[in-house]
């Protein structure tokens, strides 16, 4: 999460308090809440990589650790005070864990969010919309949501990421033609 600074501190607070708010349950309950991590390899992949952030400057605002429940559950997770070759930045988590950055001016916006390998997905959430078009153009990721962020439910809209966060798009034209198999037949009469 790149932040500007002068709503850093406010939107920490709130974000550690909704983190901090769920818990562990199955999503088939009445009240579902966190779902479980995949499996436990994953699980302890994303505790390693919190851990190594810590260990590299990285603030644990709240969570950083396991829920104490059976199954493979870990708590929503806010790191700040990293830097860019931090590992919570620089991995693909697969996990709840966000870190978070400030920015003064949208040119070091983009250089936080200017990762060297990945470009899954980015979103932007601003009152200006010109400035959320203008930094949606120059951000390398696969999808950019403004305003929103989430999966899209609009199968006409092409979903996959840049660089080593995908190989071609899954949805849309692009899929529609990288899935099809075509072929010709010529007959003399």
């Amino acid at each position: 999460m790149i932040v500007a600074r002068e709503i850093a501190d406010e939107l920490a607070a709130r974000l550690t308090a909704r983190f901090q708010s769920h818990s562990p349950a199955p999503t088939w309950a009445e009240q579902p809440g966190f779902s479980p991590i995949i499996s436990e390899t994953q699980l302890s992949r994303i505790d390693s990589i919190v851990s190594a952030s810590r260990a590299q400057g990285g603030e644990i605002l709240c969570g950083g650790a396991r829920f104490d429940c059976e199954g493979s559950f870990y708590r929503p997770t806010l790191i700040a005070g990293t830097t860019p070759d931090n590992p919570a930045v620089t991995d693909e988590i697969f996990g709840p864990v966000a870190t978070f950055q400030t920015f003064e001016t949208e040119e070091e916006a983009l250089a936080l969010a200017a990762h060297p390998t990945y470009g899954l997905c980015s979103g932007i959430f601003t009152r200006d919309l010109g400035r959320a078009l203008r930094l949606s153009r120059r951000i390398e990721a696969g999808t950019v949501w403004i305003n929103r962020y989430g999966r899209s439910l609009d199968h006409i809209l092409p979903t996959g990421g840049w660089k080593a966060s995908g190989l071609g798009k899954d949805l849309g034209r692009e899929a529609f033609s990288a899935n099809r198999r075509t072929k010709a037949v010529l007959a003399a009469l």
